[in-house]
């Protein structure tokens, strides 16, 4: 699970890129319940570029029990958000 943790951080300066620095601040200083409503922007852009059905990234999770993409993105979109805090 550790080595998920850090291959999902390598993602962060990809994800980061995609905000301007006043959305980034947003972001990090959205609660935890608000979360959810990443799903569809972030989220699918997380779904289409970071958990290609060949990556790496992809492979890890289901090494891990977690088989849906939309598991996956909501598990990095919340450890993104954590990192800014």
């Amino acid at each position: 699970m550790m080595l998920l943790y850090e291959e999902i951080e390598k993602c962060f300066p990809k994800i980061e890129e995609r905000f301007s620095n006043e959305e980034l601040i947003s972001f990090g200083n959205a609660p935890d319940e608000d979360l959810c409503l990443y799903h569809f922007g972030l989220g699918i852009w997380i779904r289409t570029h970071l958990l290609v059905e060949t990556g790496e990234l992809f492979h890890m999770f289901l090494s891990c029990g977690i088989a849906h993409k939309d598991d996956m993105s909501a598990i990095i979109i919340k450890m993104f958000n954590q990192s800014l805090k």
